[in-house]
């Protein structure tokens, strides 16, 4: 399956470039490459995920201007989640941000949201019985932006809130919005199910 952005999506090596995400998986995200193709859809680069992850997520590939690639993640791993009632053993979907060297396939960063976000601070409902089949996607990561100051903005459809990450320490820097939220909102300014956040 392909999924095309259909749009010029920025540069790379000074040149306009075309992206997207070829994926085949059972759950219907989180397992391809990346492609980089020229204008007339010549391809001219692939983009496979590191460290030994087995694809990337569809929702967001960003080219920097220093021609690496900032991509999202969705890694199902075993976690405990007796705090929101489900099993001590269970599935959860872990969103990593990767930034990886075109050319080579270096990783140069790596973030994981596990590391840093709660799995109770999600506002998707769990089902228990689901989760026997299905790792529970608590975060669903949606996009990455490079901030003018090198830091990350991440949005997070599930906990309704978008995140400034420290790129050299990983902390988070603010939320805005979500369960915890840095910013104090106006009446009747609350917000859900975001996506792409620049």
């Amino acid at each position: 399956i392909t999924i095309n952005r259909g749009a010029v999506d920025g540069a790379y090596q000074g040149q306009p470039v075309l992206t997207w995400n070829e994926f085949a998986s059972p759950i219907g995200f989180g397992l391809g490459h990346f492609v980089i193709a020229d204008t007339s859809y010549r391809r001219i680069a692939e983009i496979q995920v590191g460290n030994g992850f087995a694809g990337g997520d569809h929702h967001e590939l960003l080219i920097t201007p220093r021609n690496t690639a900032l991509f999202i993640l969705y890694h199902s791993i075993e976690w405990d989640l007796s705090e929101i009632g489900g099993p001590k053993h269970g599935l959860v979907i872990d969103n990593i941000v990767q930034e990886v060297e075109i050319e080579t396939g270096r990783v140069l960063f790596e973030w994981h949201t596990l590391d840093h976000i709660p799995v109770h601070e999600s506002r998707l409902a769990f089902n228990p019985a689901d989760n026997r089949d299905h790792p529970f996607d608590y975060f669903h990561m949606n996009s990455i932006e490079e901030d003018p100051d090198g830091n990350l903005i991440i949005s997070a459809r599930h906990t309704f809130a978008i995140y400034k990450i420290d790129r050299l320490s990983g902390a988070i820097l603010w939320r805005l919005h979500g369960e915890r939220s840095d910013f104090e909102m106006g009446e009747g300014a609350e917000f859900a199910w975001q996506h792409d956040a620049r």
